[in-house]
């Protein structure tokens, strides 16, 4: 209940006003009456002084409603201020920079917070859903059915060995279909001691991966290649720049176009060694994971390798990576060839807009290619 303070007060003046006699009956009766007057003096002074006290705990009462509604209000004040504060505050230097990772407005919600805050955002590249694990998407060399490969595809891995074979035949294992255009293409594997692990793309217009004569003209890319196996067949491979030496605890990354006569100038500056080139690490029995970016910036197109890169999804399906040790990007323009000059050996099918072939349809390609196997544990294709 809330008490009106003036009210009360008053009610009580009137209280007091029509117990006490009027002014011209006491002047007339003072002398005969002096002791009744001054009883009736001394009792309004008790009620003027109840009245007091009333008005007093009236106030009192008061205060301390208002008190308590006070800290009620700061309680929740305080509450909001900590809700408020553990929300990012963009500096207005940053905000152009941040409304540029946003697609749409930004609205606050009743509770005062900026909603974009709790929005993720959308990144430039589409997670295509490839379902990896799912052994239909798969084929062999020439369209085999991947049945031979069944064995390798469990729940969360695709195990990738000589599948029964020597391994100087052992059988590639393929995607059925293949990607084109700027994208990203994302695959995390395991490899173990004794494997050859081999990680390529090559163009689906190649239906057997040997032998054919459009290659290297139609172009092949190589993520990740080792050497060891090669070696035991008589290949020399190439030479280890950064892992102590050995073909056994690196994996190289490179180009194949135009003829089987062009050549990519030499380099070597970690983890480059050459303009289409680069060496990475083995971690036996520990995952590593590589993205391939096709991009497109003021210098052109170009293909850069990024080691161990972080996947970071966004809103509506988007997606992009982050960190990582990159090599260098690789171009393809008017002056360059995807790394090399264009001309003589090098010049054939070079598109400084197109792309090509790099820019076409390709495929990844899985073989194992010594007496070991290699697991891949995650695969995503992000594309524009």
């Amino acid at each position: 209940m809330v008490y009106n303070v003036h009210d009360t007060a008053r009610s009580s003046s009137v209280v007091l006003h029509t117990e006490l006699p009027d002014d011209n009956d006491l002047d007339g009766k003072r002398d005969s009456n002096s002791f009744l007057y001054e009883q009736l003096v001394a009792r309004k002074r008790l009620i003027m002084a109840a009245a007091g006290l009333l008005v007093v705990g009236v106030s009192i009462a008061v205060i301390a409603s208002t008190t308590s509604s006070s800290d009620e209000a700061s309680l929740t004040s305080g509450i909001a201020q900590t809700v408020a504060t553990t929300t990012t505050t963009v500096a207005p230097a940053k905000a152009a920079e941040v409304a540029s990772t946003y697609d749409g407005e930004t609205s606050v919600g009743s509770n005062g917070v900026d909603n974009s805050v709790l929005t993720a955002p959308r990144y430039p590249y589409k997670d295509t859903k490839f379902d990896w694990l799912n052994i239909k998407e798969w084929q062999g060399d020439n369209d085999k059915d991947p049945s031979f490969a069944s064995g390798g595809f469990q729940h969360d891995k695709i195990e990738v060995s000589t599948f029964g074979k020597p391994f100087n035949k052992s059988p590639v294992l393929r995607t059925k279909r293949g990607w084109s255009g700027e994208k990203i293409l994302f695959v995390e594997w395991i490899t173990y001691f004794g494997s050859d692990t081999n990680i390529w793309l090559l163009p689906t217009s190649l239906s057997s991966q040997f032998g054919d004569s459009r290659w290297p003209n139609c172009g092949e890319y190589d993520i990740y290649e080792m050497f060891n196996g090669d070696a035991a067949i008589g290949h020399s491979g190439t030479q280890n720049f950064f892992y102590g030496g050995g073909l056994d605890t690196f994996g190289q990354s490179t180009t194949h176009i135009a003829s089987t006569h062009c050549f990519a100038p030499f380099f070597v500056q970690q983890p480059s060694v050459g303009s289409q080139a680069a060496q990475w690490p083995v971690r036996y029995h520990n995952k590593i994971s590589m993205a391939v970016v096709f991009g497109r910036d003021g210098n052109g197109l170009f293909i850069q390798q990024i080691l161990d890169p972080t996947i970071v999804d966004g809103a509506d399906g988007t997606a992009d990576i982050q960190g990582g040790t990159p090599a260098d990007k690789m171009y393809n323009n008017a002056n360059t060839y995807w790394g090399v000059k264009p001309e003589g050996a090098c010049a054939a099918g070079h598109d400084p807009n197109g792309g090509y072939p790099f820019f076409g349809e390709f495929r990844l390609v899985f073989q194992e290619q010594f007496h070991g196997k290699f697991d891949i544990t995650n695969i995503r294709v992000l594309a524009k």
